[in-house]
This record gives C-alpha cells, sequence and structure tokens, in this order.
C-alpha cells in the first residue's frame, strides 16, 4: 500500500487531470456551438455560387450565339446523364473513390456545354479551374503541339483543377465531330460540396443519438469513438459470464468515455 505521500501525489495528477479534461470539454462545446453558423455560412455560399455561376468565355469554351438562347437556356435545365458522369468518376484513379453521396452531390451541380470542332476546352500553360466529362464526339490531347490521347465518351479530364490550383500542361480540342458536349464541375463548387458533406458528418458524429436502452459501446468490441455527453445520461455496465450485468457507473451531462479509442 502506498504512503500517504504517494497518495497525495496520485491525488494532485488526478485533479490536473481532471482540469485538462474540463478545459478539453470548453473546447469541444466552443466547437459545438460554431458548428451550425459554419454549416449555414457554407449553405449560402454555396446557394449563391450555384445561382450566379456561368460557362467560360469564347477563349476557352464557344459561348451560345446569341440567336440561340432558348436552345441554350434548354440545355442548361437538362438533367445530367447520371450513370455517364459516375462511369466517369470511377475510372478516374484521384477520384473513385468518393462516395455515391458526394458523387451525387457533385453531379447535381454539373452543367452542360457545347464546343464545335477546331475548339479548345483546355489551352496548354492558362490556369485550371475546372473538370469535364465527356458525353458526346471525341476530343484530343495534345502537349506542345504533339498529339499525346484522345478522349472518348465517358472519359474525364483536368480532375487536377478541383483538387489544387494548377496550371495546365496540355491543350484539349475537338475532332472527328460537328458539336460536341460536355459536363462541367468548377473547383469552387466541388470543393464547397465536400467541405459542406464533411462538416455534415462531422456534426453528425458529435451527435448522440441514442434512445433509451440502446448500446452504445459493447463491452468486447473494439472502439474507435469517444464520445461526449451533451444531454441525457448513460450507464456504464460490465458482464461477467454467470453473473447479472453489474452497473459500474452513471455519466451525466459533460462526461465523456470511450476515450482509450483515442489512445491508439
Amino acid at each position: 500500500m502506498g504512503t500517504l505521500r504517494d497518495l497525495q501525489f496520485a491525488l494532485q495528477l488526478k485533479i490536473e487531470e481532471l482540469r485538462q479534461r474540463d478545459t478539453l470539454i470548453d473546447e469541444l462545446e466552443l466547437e459545438l456551438d460554431t458548428k451550425d453558423e459554419l454549416i449555414r455560412r457554407l449553405q449560402e455560399e454555396l446557394d449563391r455560387y450555384r445561382a450566379t455561376v456561368s460557362l467560360p468565355g469564347p477563349s476557352a469554351v464557344s459561348a451560345a450565339p446569341t440567336d440561340q438562347t432558348e436552345k441554350f437556356i434548354s440545355q442548361m435545365s437538362m438533367p445530367p446523364p447520371n450513370r455517364l458522369i459516375q462511369a466517369a468518376f470511377l475510372k478516374n484513379e484521384l477520384l473513385k473513390n468518393h462516395s455515391d453521396g458526394e458523387i451525387t452531390a457533385i453531379i447535381a451541380c454539373m452543367y452542360p456545354t457545347t464546343i464545335n470542332q477546331g475548339s479548345y476546352v483546355i489551352q496548354e500553360g492558362t490556369s485550371g479551374t475546372q473538370a469535364y466529362v465527356l458525353e458526346e464526339g471525341w476530343l484530343e490531347v495534345t502537349v506542345k503541339g504533339q498529339k499525346l490521347l484522345t478522349v472518348e465518351p465517358e472519359d474525364m479530364f483536368g480532375e487536377l483543377a478541383l483538387l489544387y490550383h494548377c496550371t495546365n500542361t496540355y491543350s484539349v480540342s475537338g475532332i472527328r465531330a460537328v458539336c460536341l458536349k460536355l459536363w462541367v464541375i468548377d473547383s469552387k463548387s466541388y470543393q464547397a460540396i465536400l467541405m459542406q458533406r464533411g462538416l455534415s458528418r462531422l456534426s453528425h458524429s458529435m451527435e448522440l443519438l441514442s434512445s433509451e436502452g440502446d448500446y452504445i459501446i459493447r463491452q468486447g468490441t473494439t472502439g474507435d469513438t469517444c464520445y461526449i455527453i451533451s444531454k441525457g445520461q448513460v450507464i456504464v455496465t460490465e458482464n461477467n459470464p454467470g453473473h447479472k450485468e453489474i452497473v459500474l457507473s452513471k455519466l451525466t451531462e459533460r462526461h465523456w468515455f470511450g476515450e482509450k479509442a483515442l489512445w491508439g
């Protein structure tokens, strides 16, 4: 058994540990208070951007002629070909690991555009801000005037621009078709979607949605989550073979459990 001095030292350590945990809880509660406001602001920004998004000018992709305004509006209201675009994502090494929900949200923000044979979608040396999926026609990729490859329907290109600011190292132009159709996603919309969905997952994981009697953690399972009780009460129990379940403690607001999962 330890001496009185040892016990006093252990008590001081526990008091300091509790103080540090209280500080951590205060910080987490502050984060909880601000997350809803951040999500709301991001949603407003995304809505504003969707309302003002426009097609590229003639230097990149040919704009619709004035006398074809009705046709242009009709094109913009066309729903994207989900299967074709989803297949393009799944074939792409950089983007194929997105969840179905993320791909669906990205597709919903894509818009159509057309180019004529010989026109450029991407020009070498320009700043990349968009990615494209080809629906109709064929495109040629060149580097310093030398043909590199051919883009076919269901192919995606320009995806690096979605991940970070970059300069295009190749050109893409229309070939073998009078009019080519593409679907476009810009980097701002793409990043806003991923940020919004990430915050939604964070918000969901920070909420404890358990009814009375539900098990949050079961004895013997591998833990990978630490929980903080924002409202309500939980009971900590222990099962021993051949014996009745024992109640070890009851935890209420501001208490936490499962913290050993954070220790690795």
